[in-house]
């Protein structure tokens, strides 16, 4: 426990330190995660708090809020970049089917893309495009606390996100994913 608190206190107060990756390293090797008897504690919201990748989209900034909104329980999920502050689901997102492979492995399919807008009178203006070409890919959850989630991805980049508390913009992303479904199975 007192690695994964030095760890937060480093994601929120230096996001770009060396030691984040030593300390994620450290706890991966003492993890003990199952996804089959722990899949519920992914639920939520989740932030990007650091990663591997060189690509900005998937590094920290303290403009955007990078989040994985996760509902494996209903095998769906949403990666979501949008203004900070901003409490709505208002910005650049990617949707995805989820799918348990193994013990620690999450199939990710990716079945939607584009731009979410605000709500002006009943509509929620959107420019989300069916994924027409088949994205498809992987996470192993090689650590997850209920605060923190360490995870690898099928291009080997290296995640470290942490939990927020939000029930309403979880409600908001259960229901924006009903709207999306229903429009396709009406399709």
């Amino acid at each position: 426990m007192e690695t994964e608190q030095k760890l937060i206190k480093l994601l929120l107060d230096k996001p770009n330190s060396k030691d984040i990756l030593l300390l994620a390293t450290k706890l991966e090797g003492n993890s003990n995660f199952i996804l089959s008897k722990e899949i519920e504690k992914l639920q939520g919201i989740w932030e990007l708090r650091w990663s591997s990748s060189n690509a900005p989209f998937l590094n920290y900034s303290p403009l955007v809020d990078n989040l994985q909104i996760l509902d494996p329980l209903n095998s769906s999920a949403m990666n979501l970049l949008k203004p900070r502050g901003i409490n709505a689901i208002v910005g650049t997102g990617i949707i995805a089917k989820l799918n348990p492979i193994n013990d620690i492995r999450v199939g990710v399919k990716f079945t939607h893309a584009g731009l979410i807008g605000p709500q002006i009178g009943f509509n929620k203006v959107k420019a989300l495009a069916e994924i027409k070409k088949e994205q498809k890919g992987w996470l192993d959850i090689t650590y997850l606390s209920k605060e923190l989630r360490i995870c690898r991805g099928d291009k080997g980049t290296l995640f470290v996100l942490k939990k927020r508390s939000d029930e309403k913009l979880f409600k908001r992303f259960q229901g924006f994913i009903d709207k999306i479904l229903s429009k396709k199975e009406l399709a």
